[in-house]
């Protein structure tokens, strides 16, 4: 019987830390200028777009005093969580980073950014429920 309860005990214990670690969020890098360059595109280099790398991005466009920017946040997490590996997502405060801002012609928030290709972009204005935005994901990254 003792053994019983210790081995429910233990497999509790293993399902439960593997639950916790299933539920954890992938931090999502907030970008400045400088890590902007070395992580997406160093446009002191490159003056036409030419992004690093070839993982798929999406690049939040957002301000602390957005409110549709902070209905998004959630979804851009739970894609991150599950795409991880798969695609990046970062986020960019435009009233920090105003040049970042105006590279990508944003002046509305949330401007959102999908960036598959090498010298190609998306960009996605506004506020979308999960499943819509999810759906502008697979369409732009998982084409399958």
């Amino acid at each position: 019987m003792k053994k019983t309860i210790q081995l429910l005990l233990l497999v509790f214990v293993i399902s439960g830390t593997t639950l916790a670690q299933k539920n954890q969020n992938v931090k999502i890098i907030e970008l400045t200028a400088q890590s902007f360059k070395q992580k997406v595109w160093n446009y002191d280099l490159n003056k036409e777009f030419k992004r690093v790398g070839n993982i798929p991005i999406i690049l939040d466009f957002h301000a602390t005093w957005c409110g549709p920017c902070k209905m998004l946040a959630p979804h851009l997490q739970a894609i991150q969580n599950k795409y991880v590996g798969k695609l990046i997502v970062y986020k960019i405060d435009v009233d920090k980073e105003p040049e970042l801002a105006q590279r990508f012609n944003v002046d509305a928030m949330p401007t959102i950014i999908f960036i598959a290709e090498k010298s190609k972009y998306k960009s996605e204005l506004g506020y979308k429920e999960y499943s819509e935005f999810e759906k502008l994901v697979k369409s732009y990254f998982f084409k399958n």
